[in-house]
C-alpha cells in the first residue's frame, strides 16, 4: 500500500500528522518524545506510530547528545534579514542533521522522515527551529511564534521578527511568482493545500486533474506570457455558473496537471520556423525521464494537445525512464481513452512506456528509431544527475528538437549551461527564463527560510 505523504501543514506541526485536520479545526498536541509533529487524537497517534517510531527516537537522541549538539549549533543567533545567508546555514545544517539520523536508523531517510526535519519551523531571522532552541538552553519547552497572516513563517522573538516582518509580507519574492510576498504565497499555499485535499479525495488517483471539454477550431498559438486566466478563466467561470469554488485556487490547481500538454505545445511551438506540425497527421512527443507519480498519473491531460491542435488525428507520446520500473504488467503500448467527440471523429492517442534511460532506449532501437517532433524533460534535474550527460549528447549529436523544464531558477541556469557545454544551440524563447505556462502551485523549498518551486516553473533549455 502506498504510503501517504503528509502535508506542508502536518510536517510544520500545523495539522495532525496522521488525519491531516488543521489546528484551526481541532486541538493538536506534540508528540511528547520528539515534539517535531502534531496528534489531533490519541488513536491518530498509534496509528502513526509505526511509521513515526524509529524517527521518533532518533531525533530524541541526537537532541539530548552532546556531540551533536557541537556539530548542529550556530555560533550566533543575531537577527539578520540577509535571506541567502540564513540558506545556507540550515543547509549546511540540514546536511549534518541528515547525516547523524542516518547513523541512527542505519539507514537512508524516507519521504516522510525528510521531511519532518527539511520543513520543521525555523525563525525566519536566524534560522533556529524549536529544537535548536531547546539544544542551546534545554529547560522549559519553547515554541516558536508565527506570522498572523500566513501562519508559515515563524520567529523566535518579537526583536527578531521586527527584523523580518516587512520584508516577508512585502517584498516581491524573487524568481517571478507574480510579484506576490512570501506571506501572500504562504497564504495561496494554504488554501491549495485544503483545495487539493477536498477535490483530490474524490478523484481514483488522489489527485486534482481538470481540463475543458471544448475543441479548438483552429490552432492559435500560446501566448507568451502568463496568462493562465484568459486560457482557461471563462471555461471555469461558464462551468461554475457562479456556484461552483472559487477561481483563483480552481485554476492554480488545474495549472498543475495542464503545465505537461501545454509546456509541450509552447516548445513545439518555439521550435518551430511555421505551423506546418500543428496539421500533422500524427504527433509524436517522447517524455525523457518519466515519472509515475507525475506523467504517468496525468496521463488523461495530454488530451489537451490534441483539443487544441484540431488537425491532428493521433499523438503518440513515449514516456521512457527508469522509474517507470515500477509499473507491472507485460503490456507497454496502450490506446489510452478519449472524450466522445475526438471518438466520434476517430482521433487517437496513444501511450508507450519504456522502464530506461532514453539515450539507451533509442540506441537499442537502432536504425528503427524514428526521430520524434520534440523529446521533452520535465523536472529532470539534470543538473545533479550525471546519467543525464549521455542523453543530453545522444540529443544533441542527432539534432532532436528537444526542450528541459525545471522546478526554480537556479537548477534552470545550472542545467542550460551543461546544454550548452554539450554543443547544443539554445532558443532563446525556451530559457533559461520563466514558464509562462508552468504549474501557478508553489511549493517551499526543503531547508530554507525562503525560496519557493513549481512543478515546471521554469525553461531550463530548448535546441534543435
Amino acid at each position: 500500500m502506498t504510503t501517504k505523504i503528509p502535508p506542508l501543514t502536518a510536517r510544520m506541526g500545523q495539522a495532525c500528522h496522521s488525519c491531516f485536520i488543521e489546528r484551526a479545526e481541532k486541538n493538536i498536541s506534540r508528540c511528547s518524545k520528539c515534539r517535531s509533529v502534531a496528534y489531533c487524537s490519541s488513536d491518530c497517534q498509534k496509528k502513526d506510530w509505526p511509521s513515526h517510531k524509529a524517527i521518533c527516537k532518533s531525533l530524541y537522541a541526537i537532541e539530548n547528545d552532546s556531540a551533536s549538539r557541537s556539530i548542529l549549533l550556530s555560533p550566533s543567533a543575531a537577527p539578520s534579514s540577509n535571506f541567502k545567508s540564513l540558506n545556507s546555514i540550515i543547509l549546511t545544517r540540514g546536511m549534518n542533521f541528515e547525516t547523524l539520523l542516518k547513523r541512527l536508523l542505519n539507514r537512508p531517510l524516507n519521504t516522510v522522515e525528510r521531511n519532518i526535519v527539511a520543513f520543521e519551523p525555523k525563525c525566519l531571522a536566524c534560522t533556529r527551529s524549536d529544537r535548536i532552541i531547546r539544544m542551546e538552553n534545554p529547560g522549559p519547552d519553547v515554541c516558536l511564534g508565527s506570522c498572523p497572516m500566513c501562519q508559515l513563517a515563524f520567529f523566535c522573538s518579537e526583536e527578531h521578527w521586527d527584523v523580518v516582518s516587512a520584508k516577508h509580507m512585502n517584498e516581491p519574492c524573487e524568481g517571478g511568482y507574480d510579484g506576490l510576498s512570501q506571506c501572500e504565497l504562504n497564504q495561496n499555499m494554504l488554501v491549495d493545500a485544503r483545495f487539493a485535499t477536498i477535490m483530490g479525495g474524490s478523484s481514483a488517483t488522489g489527485l486534482f486533474q481538470w481540463a475543458p471539454e471544448r475543441i479548438k477550431s483552429q490552432w492559435i498559438p500560446l501566448p507568451e506570457v502568463k496568462t493562465w486566466d484568459g486560457e482557461y478563466g471563462d471555461e471555469l467561470r461558464n462551468m461554475a455558473g457562479g456556484r461552483g469554488p472559487p477561481l483563483d485556487p480552481f485554476l492554480r490547481g488545474a495549472s498543475e496537471g495542464l503545465s505537461f500538454p501545454l509546456t509541450i505545445i509552447y516548445a513545439l511551438q518555439s521550435l518551430n520556423d511555421n505551423d506546418e506540425w500543428t496539421s500533422k497527421e500524427t504527433l509524436t512527443v517522447h517524455i525523457m525521464g518519466a515519472s509515475v507519480d507525475k506523467e504517468v498519473m496525468y496521463a488523461m491531460l495530454f488530451e489537451e494537445v490534441l483539443h487544441r491542435l484540431p488537425k491532428v488525428k493521433t499523438l503518440k507520446l513515449l514516456l521512457c525512464g527508469p522509474d517507470l520500473k515500477t509499473l507491472t504488467g507485460s503490456k507497454n503500448v496502450f490506446d489510452m481513452e478519449t472524450c466522445p467527440y475526438c471518438k466520434r471523429q476517430e482521433r487517437k492517442r496513444i501511450h508507450q512506456h519504456q522502464a530506461e534511460m532514453y539515450h539507451e532506449y533509442a540506441q537499442k532501437l537502432g536504425t528503427k528509431f524514428v526521430k520524434p517532433d520534440i523529446a521533452i524533460a520535465f523536472n529532470s534535474g539534470s543538473s545533479e544527475i550525471e546519467s543525464w550527460a549521455n542523453t543530453i549528447k545522444f540529443l544533441v549529436d542527432e539534432k532532436i528538437p528537444s526542450a528541459f523544464t525545471s522546478y526554480n531558477r537556479d537548477e534552470a541556469e545550472a542545467e542550460a549551461s551543461i546544454i550548452r557545454r554539450a554543443g547544443a544551440n539554445l532558443v532563446s524563447s525556451l530559457g533559461p527564463k520563466e514558464n509562462p505556462w508552468g504549474s501557478k502551485i508553489v511549493r517551499p523549498e526543503p531547508n530554507k527560510v525562503t525560496g519557493f518551486y513549481a512543478t515546471n516553473g521554469w525553461l531550463c533549455a530548448g535546441f534543435r
